[in-house]
Order: C-alpha cells, then sequence, then structure tokens
C-alpha cells in the first residue's frame, strides 16, 4: 500500500476576540497576508501587507481567498483566539503559517478562560502550520462542520478538568481532517482528540499524547499512523461503529499515575471490530491497565490478541519490548525498522520533520525502514566534543572537532566552523583548523566552539571548549642516569620534555665517551647505553623545536662494577705454597697471583678484586704495596708492618689485564698471605641477588662488647661465635653483604678472629689477626644472611667492636621489594693515588694532625656525584695510642677505622661517604699522628 501524500498544518495559539464592524481588505485570490502585533504600523482595518501588516490573526483570515497565504510573525505575547472560516480549493488552499515551524514557536494562540483557541467553522481547504494553541477550560482546537483541514507541525494543549471535553474537537459534520506532527498535551482528563459519530475521513500521523488519548465515536475512516502515546487511561478508543486503521502505534503509561478503571491502550467495540484493522504496533500499558479489548473481550499480550482476532500479527508484546520512560527509541529497540512504512496515512517524516531513515545497526523487520511511533530514531552521528591545544600568544594552535560516528557515515560534505572567540572563524571541510593568537587572556578565559553541519545545512551539533591564551613559555626538558647492580656497566637515563607548543624537530643524547649521538621521537621515555670502561660520564641532551629554540641539559652517567661476594676464599700463603712458590717473599721481591678463573671468580669480565691480606714472619719494618699486574708499581702502600708482626688489611685492587694482581715487598723478608672477599665485575648473571651495589650509610657502631652494644658485655672466649643483628634497613632480602670496620683489644693471648655470614663453625680464614693486649683494626665485607653476621674468636678473651660503614644491596633495593633498604651504587676502581700525605703538606698542611683534631681534604680526583670512597688510611707514628675516624660531613660519628699504639704506623682500607661539599673529614682522637690516604676507587 503506497504512502499517503503528508500534508501542512499550522497551530495557533489566540488571545482575545476579533474587534465587531471592523472593515477588512477584499479578498484577492493568491494574496500573502501579513500578520505583527508587534509592528509599530500594525492595524486590524488592513491591508495586511508586510509594511502594514494585520494586529491579529481573525482580520487576515477573514480577508484570505483560495490561494491566499496568511504570515504570522513571531512575537513575544499570545495572539487572541481565532475562527477560521476561510474556502480554499483542492489546488489553491488558504495556508495559514507561523515565522517557525515546530513546537518550539513563538507563535501561540490562546484567550481568556474558557475560550478555545482556534476554531475552524464552516472552513474549506485549510492548511495551518506552525501555530501553538493553548487553552484553558475549552478545547484548544475545535473542527465544526469543515472540510479537507490540516492542522500540523504545532502543538496543542488544554487543562480543562472535564474528562467530557477534548483538547482537539471534531464534530460528526466534518471530513478529510488531517493531524499530523502535533505534540498534543492534556493537563487532565482522559481525552486528547475526540471524533463525534458521523465524521469522516480523520487521519492522527506521526503525533504524540502526552496524558490523554483519542476517542472516536461512529467515525468513518479513522486511520492513526506512526503516533506515540503516553496515557493514564488507554491510548485509542473506537466505538458505535468506527472503521479505519491503528498501525505503527507505540502506547506505554503516563509517569506512575493509575487509571481508576481497568482501560486497555487500545479499545474496538463489537459495532467497530469489522471495520477496523491493527498491525504493527506496541502497547505496555499502566499496570492496571491491559493491551486490547477487542468487541468485548480483553487480551492482555500482543500473542494471545493474534490468536482470538487473527489481528496485530507484527505487533511487540511488552514481555519482549522495554519502551523508555520518553517514549523515544534507543538503538538496538524492536521499535527501530520494524513498521508499516505503507501504513494508510504514514508520514515520509516525523513529529519534529526529520525523515525516516534506515539504521545500518538494525535489521529491517518492517515492510520498509519507518522506526514505529512518532519519533524516528536518527543517525546518531553528533559532535562528541572540540579539542583545541594549549593556546600561546604568536604560536599557531590546532582545533579538531571529535565526532561520534556509530552509523560508520561517509564524512565527505560535513562542513565545520571554527570560532575562536576571538574575532576569528574558520570554516574547514577536514575537522580541524589552526589559528594563532595574538593576546593572552585573563580570568576563565574564552570559549571556543565548533558547529558542524551537513552538505544540506542541517546541523549535527556543536561543541565548545574554555581556552586559555598564556605567554609562550621557555623550552625545557628534564634529564637523569642511573644505574643498577644487574647492569652495572649500562647507563639507564630518562627523559621528559615540558610543554612545547612547537613540534620538537630535534632531539638528541651524546654519551661522553665518543660513541654516535642516537636521535630519540619519544616526548618522554629511557634510553640505555652501555661502557666500554667504567667511570664517570656527562651525558648530553639537546632539543630543538620547529620554532628554532633549542635546550640542552647535561648529566652524570657513573658506570662501574657491581660487587659480587665470594668467599672467603684463600688465594696466596707463601707459607704452605698456595697461589705461589713455597718461600718468603724478598726485599724488593713481588708475588704474581692469579685472580681471574680461580676461588669462583669468572675468567673474565672482572675489573677488581678485593683480598684480606696479612703478612705473618717479618724480618724487618716493611712495606706491601698491591697493584695490578702490568703496571707500574704505585708509591702508595696498602699494607705497613714491624718486624715480627701479623697484619691484616683489607685491599681492593684492580686486576691486570692478563688476570694477576702483583704483591710488592719492600724490605725484609715475608711471607704474605691473601684471602678472597670478593670482586666487581661487569658481566654479572642477569638479576643475580649476589650482585650488589655499595649502599654507603651513616657509620653507625653495631657491637661493642666492652659496654653491651649488640651483644652481652664482657669479652668473648675461645673458639666463641658471636652474633650482630644489624640495623632494621639492613634486614631484607635486597641485603647481601656489609662493609664493616672491626676492631679488637684487650685479648689476653694472641689469636685471630675471622668476619663471615656463616656461624658457629669454624672458619679456615681469618679477617684480623690480633696480640695479646694489642688493638687491631682491619675492614671486613661479609655476606649477610637475614640481617645477621657472624664473628669468630679463635684464642684466649678479648673485646670486640664493630661499626657498620655501608651495604651491599642488589636491584630489589630501594623499591618495592625491599624499600627500607638503600639503594647500592657501582664501584669504580681507580689507579691507587695519594691525595693526602701530612707529612709532606699533600692535600693539607705539612704537620701532625693534633688530638681531637680534623682534616678536611677535597677529593679533587673523583668526580662531582660520588656518594663514597674507597680509601687506604694510614696512620704514621703516633704519639699516644689513638683511633681515626673518617667520614663524610655532620657530626662526628662515635666508630672508628684505624687504632694505632703509640709509634705503630699502619694502614687499613675505609669506605667513607662524601660530603655535600665534595671532602672527607679524617678526626684523630689523642696525641698527634701523620695522616696519609690513597683513593683506590669510587662509588658513583
Amino acid at each position: 500500500m503506497g504512502r499517503r501524500p503528508a500534508l501542512v498544518v499550522l497551530a495557533i495559539v489566540l488571545i482575545g476576540c476579533p474587534a465587531a464592524g471592523v472593515a477588512h481588505a477584499d479578498a484577492v485570490t493568491g494574496t500573502t497576508f501579513y500578520v505583527n502585533d508587534e509592528a509599530a504600523g500594525c492595524s486590524d482595518t488592513g491591508p495586511g501587507t508586510a509594511a502594514e501588516p494585520f494586529c491579529q490573526i481573525q482580520p487576515a483570515a477573514d480577508a484570505a481567498a483560495p490561494g491566499s497565504t496568511v504570515r504570522i510573525a513571531e512575537t513575544g505575547k499570545s495572539y487572541a483566539p481565532v475562527t477560521i472560516r476561510s474556502t480554499g480549493t483542492a489546488d489553491a488552499p488558504v495556508t495559514f503559517t507561523a515565522g517557525a515551524i515546530g513546537d518550539a514557536s513563538a507563535v501561540t494562540v490562546a484567550g481568556p478562560r474558557p475560550a478555545t483557541a482556534i476554531t475552524f467553522s464552516g472552513a474549506r481547504y485549510v492548511d495551518m502550520a506552525g501555530v501553538r494553541a493553548d487553552a484553558a477550560g475549552a478545547s484548544a482546537v475545535v473542527v465544526e462542520d469543515s472540510r479537507h483541514i490540516t492542522y500540523r507541525a504545532a502543538s496543542a494543549q488544554g487543562n480543562i478538568g472535564d474528562g467530557a471535553t477534548a483538547v482537539i474537537a471534531i464534530d460528526g459534520s466534518s471530513s478529510d481532517i488531517s493531524l499530523t506532527r502535533l505534540k498534543v498535551y492534556r493537563g487532565s482528563g482522559p481525552t486528547a482528540v475526540s471524533s463525534a459519530a458521523g465524521a469522516r475521513s480523520i487521519t492522527l500521523a506521526g503525533d504524540t499524547f502526552d496524558n490523554g488519548g483519542v476517542s472516536a465515536v461512529g467515525t468513518t475512516g479513522i486511520d492513526f499512523a506512526g503516533d506515540t502515546f503516553r496515557t493514564v487511561c488507554g491510548a485509542i478508543s473506537l466505538t458505535d461503529g468506527s472503521s479505519g486503521s491503528v498501525e505503527n502505534t507505540v502506547a506505554l503509561p503516563y509517569g506512575t499515575t493509575t487509571c481508576p478503571t481497568t482501560t486497555a491502550e487500545l479499545t474496538v467495540d463489537a459495532a467497530s471490530a469489522p471495520q477496523v484493522t491493527a498491525d504493527y504496533n506496541a502497547f505496555n500499558p499502566p499496570s492496571n491497565g491491559t493491551d486490547y479489548d477487542w468487541a468485548g473481550t480483553a487480551y492482555a499480550t500482543a500473542e494471545t490478541f493474534r490468536a482470538g482476532t487473527g489481528q496485530g500479527a507484527h505487533d511487540l508484546d511488552q514481555t519482549d519490548l522495554t519502551i523508555p520512560a520518553s517514549g523515544l527509541p534507543a538503538e538496538h529497540s524492536p521499535l527501530i525498522d520494524s513498521a508499516d512504512s505503507g501504513a494508510p496515512g504514514a508520514l515520509s517524516t516525523d513529529v519534529n520533520g526529520r525523515p525516516r531513515v534506515d539504521d545500518p545497526l538494525v535489521t529491517n523487520t518492517g515492510t520498509g525502514t519507518d522506526d514505529r511511533g512518532a519519533t524516528e530514531f536518527q543517525d546518531p552521528l553528533t559532535v562528541s566534543g572540540l579539542r583545541v591545544g594549549q593556546g600561546y600568544v604568536g604560536v599557531p594552535t590546532s582545533a579538531v572537532a571529535q565526532l561520534s560516528n556509530p552509523w560508520s557515515d561517509p564524512l565527505d560534505g560535513l562542513t565545520y566552523t571554527f570560532d575562536f572567540a576571538d574575532g576569528t572563524t574558520v570554516t574547514s571541510t577536514t575537522g580541524s583548523a589552526t589559528h594563532t593568537y595574538t593576546q593572552i587572556t585573563s580570568g576563565v578565559g574564552i570559549e571556543a566552539s565548533v558547529v558542524v553541519n551537513r552538505a544540506d545545512g542541517t546541523r549535527v551539533g556543536s561543541a565548545d571548549y574554555w581556552e586559555q591564551v598564556s605567554p609562550l613559555p621557555d623550552l625545557t626538558q628534564t634529564f637523569g642516569c642511573w644505574n643498577v647492580p644487574s647492569l652495572p656497566d649500562t647507563a639507564n637515563c630518562s627523559y621528559d620534555t615540558g610543554f612545547d607548543p612547537y613540534p620538537i624537530s630535534s632531539d638528541r643524547i651524546t654519551f661522553g665517551d665518543g660513541s654516535a649521538a642516537v636521535s630519540v621521537t619519544a616526548h618522554s621515555d629511557q634510553v640505555q647505553h652501555t661502557y666500554k670502561a667504567p667511570g664517570t660520564y656527562t651525558v648530553t641532551r639537546t632539543v630543538t623545536d620547529s620554532g628554532g629554540r633549542t635546550a640542552t641539559v647535561t648529566h652524570p652517567a657513573v658506570v662501574g662494577a657491581a660487587f659480587v661476594g665470594q668467599g672467603p676464599v684463600r688465594l696466596l700463603d707463601t707459607r704452605s705454597g698456595t697461589g705461589a712458590p713455597k718461600r718468603a717473599v724478598g726485599a724488593g721481591g713481588v708475588v704474581r697471583l692469579k685472580i681471574l678463573g680461580v676461588g669462583g671468580v669468572p675468567s673474565s669480565g672482572v675489573t677488581a678484586v678485593t683480598l684480606n691480606v696479612t703478612d705473618t714472619g717479618a724480618t724487618a719494618p716493611s712495606y706491601v704495596a698491591v697493584y695490578p699486574d702490568g703496571t707500574a708499581r704505585p708509591s702508595a702502600s696498602n699494607l705497613n708492618f714491624l718486624a715480627g708482626q701479623v697484619n691484616p688489611n683489607l685491599v681492593t685492587v684492580r686486576v691486570g689485564a692478563d688476570g694477576y694482581v702483583d704483591l710488592y715487598n719492600a724490605h725484609g723478608n715475608v711471607n704474605l698471605v691473601a684471602d678472597l672477599a670478593g670482586y666487581y665485575t661487569t658481566k654479572p648473571s642477569s638479576y643475580d641477588p649476589y650482585v650488589t651495589g655499595l649502599a654507603p650509610v651513616t657509620p653507625t657502631r653495631v657491637l661493642d662488647t666492652r659496654n653491651g652494644t649488640g651483644a652481652p658485655k664482657g669479652a668473648v672466649g675461645p673458639g666463641s661465635t658471636t652474633s650482630v643483628t644489624l640495623p632494621k634497613y639492613a634486614r631484607g632480602e635486597a641485603t647481601v653483604g656489609a662493609v664493616l670496620d672491626v676492631t679488637v683489644t684487650g685479648g689476653t693471648s694472641s689469636g685471630y678472629i675471622t668476619v663471615s655470614c656463616v656461624g658457629p663453625a669454624r672458619p679456615t680464614t681469618s679477617t684480623l689477626n690480633y696480640r695479646a693486649g694489642q688493638t687491631a683494626s682491619n675492614l671486613a665485607v661479609p655476606c649477610v644472611g637475614g640481617g645477621k653476621l657472624h664473628i669468630y674468636n679463635s684464642a684466649g678473651h678479648v673485646q670486640l667492636i664493630a661499626d657498620l660503614q655501608g651495604l651491599y644491596t642488589n636491584y630489589q633495593a630501594d623499591g618495592l621489594d625491599d624499600p627500607l633498604a638503600p639503594a647500592g651504587r657501582q664501584f669504580v676502581a681507580t689507579a691507587p693515588t695519594r691525595f693526602l700525605d701530612t707529612r709532606t703538606g699533600l692535600g693539607a698542611s705539612a704537620k701532625p694532625l693534633g688530638a681531637n683534631g680534623t682534616v678536611t681534604v677535597k677529593l679533587t680526583k673523583v668526580p662531582a656525584g660520588a656518594t663514597a670512597v674507597l680509601v687506604n688510611l694510614t696512620g704514621v707514628a703516633p704519639t699516644a695510642a689513638t683511633h681515626l675516624t673518617a667520614y663524610g660531613d655532620g657530626a662526628l660519628p662515635n666508630v672508628s677505622n684505624d687504632n694505632l699504639t703509640a709509634g705503630q704506623t699502619r694502614p687499613v682500607l675505609a669506605v667513607v661517604p662524601v660530603g655535600a661539599d665534595g671532602s672527607i673529614r679524617i678526626h684523630n682522637a689523642l696525641g698527634s699522628v701523620d695522616v696519609v690516604a690513597d683513593l683506590e676507587g669510587y662509588y658513583g
């Protein structure tokens, strides 16, 4: 069945009554009359031209002839009620049109209570569109004894309070009445539209009804097509032999109000049922209502209605359908594309004048692409937002319209009008535009916007964006480099560029070792670089933007070796022939000791080794220097001793290219013992928990048996093992080793101690040898297990003292795995270099350091940023028994590094934190003493 042609309708609300006895212009076929009650020269006596319009609609209606058009201006007031008696013809209807078409029209006709706004009385072939009819206590629109009347694209409202009075009333002598694209509101009462017995050919299509239904009594040929009802007491009632069709209609409850009676959404009495067709409807009645009342029988569902009547073959059952409270279809609703496009009276547009369209996301289940109800679900192409780049004066900024396009429409033909809120608009077909602001804004800024239209001029949507225009900021960047124990010779550098309104045209990083620069493209990221040799390098990042601005920043990258605890394992003992021939080392003699591939040390990738070196059985005062094989012997010493003494010292020394280190004896004959404590490597196993970096800590006394610190008060006995618990931050899994300065004093006999993480089993190596009554110290680097270490004493009774100087922590430190443990730093071994000698004035005044005196030494051979240095600290010939304490800055810690008797010359290896000023400090307790310090390396 073909779709009936849509009729154009106007809705008008009138105020007051036309003046009696007013003369009107003569009717002339095809004349256009103008109505404007706010025009300065308006007159109800004519002539009704654009220059001299009528003030009210009534004189224009009275003057209209076939083919006349009455144009009613929108004003802020309501027009007086009007009675239309105009007579047109089929080929030349009389047309009433408002300034704008639709419910938003400002053309309203209203009168005092009770007064009908618009009355068609004896009218023929009249088309009224866009005129709102508003009434109280009476019908808003009355049609009496009229033919071929179209009232459309408007709204009609009545707050009547009389259930028998309809908002729109059609008498029994009227026919061919079309009510289309209307929004009908009823304040109270059940009836929105009534059709009296005798009326013929009534069409209601594309209409919405709120709080009121349609009642037709004895009406011949009343057709409903695509209407939406939000009702309390039923949507449609056809009685007393009415005929027609009900198709594509949606009905649902109006809010939570209930009807006092059980009323069906569609009621067709027995006299009307044979002449009425119902199909493609969707009813969802109030809780106390029902779907259908057909020929006196109630049907609660579409399924039972079909079975009982043969009607409603395509009706949607309420059990399968959820209609939103608004009555508007949502995407994928069964209301979409499921109507009969050929239903009698069906329109090609919906209540808002929008076309009936196909939804590509929904399978068509109707005879075409129409949706059920008055509202057609439209293409959901919308403007979802506007993105505008940060505005800076003098810098082009881009505005981009953001679209939501679920139907994947081709976007060709869209136009985008950008308003940058400074007097500049730009029209684009690409969805973006560029603009350069010339002035800064203050406060909340300015509101930029975009309007998107289709090729036919219809609007897709709009969006806005508050924009703050600021002065151009400087080009800034951040840059930092670090490394971790698992990748000791690799710098990890992170970089970030502060916001730059210009695109970055060049971003290059050089690593300071002569390698080629690296170009990066990301705004912020990380980059790695592996160095061929340990050291401190200056990494430089240079950024250039398209505005010609350049920013450069540098950062040091310290790469060195990671410490791997190994041992203690004896690598050298000239007394037994271990590691060298079985004989004492003579004056000027050198022992070549193989390191790589021995005692668990890898055969490659090792940069330095830590040995506990001990002299024994010396025949004359002498010293020992330990240095890389194949290099010149340094002037610095590692071990100083007198004849007949046994003296240990921890030594960290670079390994020669051939895998050996040399031990040189200056005078007399002496036997040398060397025990492996660990090594430094640039090729550790990935994430080996024993691969560590050194984390210097505030020097802390963790054991003193003289006063009960860390252990019971009192000297420890022979063959005993004393367990030491480290501070809380050193007890996690990340801590695998410690740096301790251990001291023995007051021994009742000669003996030795061994510091290890294994206890109480007797070790086979020694950390510190002592004589009866002697105070001696040495640096130890034992492994740590569960935050504990153990000290074994071989003979006699002796007091034990231990000062914590640092921790070896693995990759878990300073992170989520072990947040308490400090992060370790890599070691960079240097050639042994003397930087302090008070005997000669090197690094300080050429005089001994007095009692309670402190010397501050600037570390000129150490790069800025070093956290600690490895120093061989020697006290020379003190005038009284004393001890030396080396520290970074701040208060003097209650610890000691080198304990000396009067006249003794003794070295000790020390890890010393570097102060904020790049210096270390050495304090002497008693008497006066010369101090010598040799740099062995630093921690980055």
